[in-house]
């Protein structure tokens, strides 16, 4: 077990979720649709993740000064995360993510605020530097690349932990669909993958597109460049990792999928949990893939594991090897 934190910087938000009726057979009856409030925010969900696994785990981000911000805090601390680094902002919304399921687990999701919310407000003098040189980890999320002052706290933390020799994970979370792939976001997406020594992202969506490389393999290896991880999350098909001593796969846990909200993160956090405890490439994808696995099987982002639940999943026998 760990002795020191692993701090995760990013976004904290609220979820209402909604599963969305079966609509194959006609008209839809939304009377069971009732909707649920979750803790939410992909960087938040990390933390969570981390310490339901046991791993001490510390958030720093920004929620509004109001009932939601007041709810995150209190969500963060049922789950035994230290909030000492959560600020809350006067006159900002904290985000509220409406996320329709469908009744085969995909998500639509819908923000509001659009931009601006109190995520976006945390400045560079939030950031305690003596915190992060002092972690064990620091895991943070792309999420929080996009607007000013948040990007810039996002990027000195980064760089405060790597001239400590701390390692940093970095999610890319780049939602290219609704942000687009402009210059500044690009310069800013190469200046934190330069600092991160993981990196990890959707295989399709986040990771073919960065590299500018179609093909997921080689898209990982151009991004690792014999410098860094990159793992690439394939959905039911596992993850891979291009390392500088070569590629590891490691197949998926079947799982029946209800909810995929928050999977992602799940799978960060079983890496993150892995890794930041000594353990190899190979074993990181396994509790990656296992965590987000008994993830999918429950309803919200944090339908999250316990250690004894992932431990129990890893020691099954699984068809498929992990491989390099």
């Amino acid at each position: 077990m760990l002795g020191r934190q692993v701090v995760v910087l990013g976004d904290a938000n609220v979820d209402l979720v909604i599963r969305l009726p079966d609509r194959s057979s006609g008209g839809a009856d939304l009377t069971g649709s009732v909707p649920q409030l979750y803790g939410g925010g992909s960087a938040a969900n990390v933390a969570v993740a981390l310490a339901r696994l046991g791993v001490p785990a510390a958030f720093v981000g920004a929620v509004g000064d109001d009932g939601y911000g007041r709810w995150v805090r209190d969500d963060l601390i049922r789950e035994g995360v230290d909030t000492r680094g959560l600020r809350s902002i006067p006159d900002a919304f904290t985000p509220m993510v409406i996320a329709m399921i469908e009744t085969h687990g995909e998500r639509l999701n819908v923000v509001w605020p659009p931009e601006r919310g109190a995520d976006n407000h945390l400045c560079p003098d939030d950031v305690d530097p003596a915190r992060i040189a002092g972690a064990a980890w620091m895991h943070t999320t792309g999420m929080c690349l996009r607007a000013s002052p948040v990007r810039e706290a996002v990027l000195h933390a980064m760089q405060i932990a790597h001239e400590a020799g701390v390692p940093v994970s970095l999610d890319l979370n780049l939602r290219l669909e609704l942000w687009g792939w402009r210059d500044q976001i690009r310069k800013t997406i190469d200046r934190a993958i330069a600092l991160a020594d993981v990196v990890l992202g959707s295989a399709a969506e986040e990771i073919a597109p960065v590299a500018g490389v179609t093909a997921v393999e080689s898209a990982a290896h151009t991004l690792c460049a014999d410098q860094r991880i990159v793992v690439a999350r394939l959905g039911a098909g596992g993850a891979l990792a291009a390392t500088p001593d070569g590629l590891f796969r490691a197949p998926a846990f079947p799982a029946r999928v209800v909810d995929t909200l928050g999977a992602g993160d799940a799978f960060d956090g079983g890496f993150v949990a892995a890794r930041a405890a000594g353990g190899g490439v190979l074993e990181a994808l396994r509790w990656g893939n296992a965590v987000a696995a008994l993830k999918i099987e429950r309803s919200g982002a944090r339908g999250l594991p316990s250690r004894d639940e992932v431990e129990r999943l890893l020691h099954r026998p699984q068809l498929g090897a992990a491989s390099r």
